[in-house]
């Protein structure tokens, strides 16, 4: 019997192994060694993508298709303990390069990132590789690459944009990558690639967009190229600077920014926003690129500030940034507030892309009747209130509203109490404080 069952074991894990061999990865990794980016793919789809820092030209990083073999949590290096002199980092995956001991890792130089400075391994922000270790498991599928002209659609002008990275490893492989992407890509026009071969060919220092319009790169990233010079300034698409700068319409009239009509679109003075929200910018008329270098940080998307440090030391936000939101108690007088903390001591969810170096402070809207405070639930882009707290709400049943159910619990939507009710919100609508019904027969 003993036998049996020992038998039946191993049978079992033999066809859990072909089994589990046959299945496809849920993720798989892509690192482009010249554009120093690491993209993670769920199920065939770009969920994220990461900074990175690779091998130094004397210790390339190498090419090919891999798996990670093993994962360590606070790994040892030689005879280095975890900790903040462990240049490994907090994590470890090792890529099965047949030769040589190579991994994805953090780092305890943070500054390293986004550069070519390791021993050939790939580091990644501490942050971002315990994300990212928590993703993905053993087998995971590693494609590492060296392509450095990338193909990429712009979102807000629907037009194609090759992004031309310095050949630091001095592959001379433009015109291979090139002649695959035309290929592949229709609307690259012929003018556009010979600017491209051509600017892949020359000394260069940093990322350049080759593209009709202006293209903006914010903090060495391509952001969009729906954008133009016009007086000296330069404008980009409202829509654009909504999305990618968090500057909204009525951010645009508190700040008196100047806005422009070209082609039925409206455009929103970059020059001026970054005069009155600090930043830097930088034009580089040769190739009609505008640099934009500014660490932004929002609330709920809509721009707060600008914030001190980095992703792996405290990230820091001038404390009378939060006096915005009605939290002097919280900051105790201090010039600076850790992000980290704050988000941790308030329960507010604090999104981090260190790809293009901003924040995002989710900070849950609050509903207040009289002294009462109200939580609600976001869903599906709205906005609920449990129908049970609702009551402080006056004369709320009486407001014929829809009710939502969900696990026998019956919600109000907050945008639907807005139009029955006058309220006061504030700036980030972080806070709505109801009123009292409107009352319909008086505006007759």
């Amino acid at each position: 019997m003993k036998k049996f069952v020992v038998i039946s074991l191993i049978i079992f894990l033999c066809i859990s192994g072909v089994y589990a061999e046959e299945q496809s990865p849920v993720y798989h990794i892509q690192i482009n060694i010249a554009s120093r980016t690491l993209r993670l793919f769920e199920h065939g789809g770009l969920i994220k993508e990461y900074p990175v820092a690779v091998g130094k030209p004397a210790t390339k990083t190498p090419v090919g298709s891999f798996v990670i073999k093993s994962k360590v949590i606070n790994p040892y290096w030689k005879n280095v303990a975890p900790g903040p002199r462990n240049p490994l980092g907090r994590r470890w995956m090792g890529i099965s390069v047949p030769r040589g001991s190579y991994g994805i890792h953090g780092n305890n130089v943070a500054t390293s990132i986004s550069t070519f400075a390791s021993g050939g391994c790939v580091r990644m922000y501490n942050n971002d590789v315990e994300e990212l270790y928590d993703k993905v498991g053993l087998k995971t599928p590693v494609q590492i690459v060296y392509e450095n002209i990338e193909f990429k659609q712009d979102k807000y002008s629907n037009t194609p944009v090759l992004m031309v990275y310095p050949d630091v490893y001095k592959k001379k492989s433009a015109e291979g990558i090139l002649k695959n992407l035309t290929a592949n890509n229709k609307d690259i026009t012929q003018e556009q690639a010979a600017r491209t071969l051509k600017l892949a060919g020359s000394s260069m220092s940093k990322p350049v967009a080759v593209c009709d319009g202006t293209a903006l790169l914010l903090n060495n990233q391509f952001a969009t190229n729906d954008a133009f010079i016009e007086n000296n300034e330069v404008y980009i698409y409202y829509l654009a600077a909504m999305d990618i700068l968090g500057i909204d319409g009525e951010t645009i009239g508190d700040l008196a920014i100047p806005v422009m009509e070209k082609a039925n679109k409206a455009y929103v003075s970059l020059t001026q926003i970054v005069s009155k929200t600090g930043g830097e910018l930088k034009l580089d008329a040769k190739n009609n690129n505008v640099y934009l270098n500014h660490y932004i940080i929002k609330i709920n998307g809509k721009y707060l500030g600008s914030y001190k440090g980095g992703f792996d030391k405290e990230s820091l936000l001038e404390a009378n940034l939060m006096n915005r939101l009605g939290i002097d108690a919280v900051i105790d007088s201090k010039e600076k507030v850790n992000l980290k903390e704050l988000c941790k001591n308030q329960n507010w969810q604090l999104k981090a892309d260190s790809l293009n170096k901003m924040m995002n402070i989710e900070v849950p809207l609050r509903v207040k009747v009289g002294d009462t405070y109200i939580n609600t639930e976001f869903y599906n882009g709205r906005y609920y209130i449990n129908s049970a707290t609702a009551i402080n709400i006056p004369d709320i049943q009486s407001q014929n509203l829809n009710l939502y159910g969900y696990k026998d619990i019956h919600y109000y939507d907050v945008y639907e109490i807005m139009e029955r009710y006058e309220y006061q919100k504030d700036y980030f609508f972080t806070t709505l404080e109801v009123l009292k019904p409107i009352d319909f027969d008086s505006e007759v």
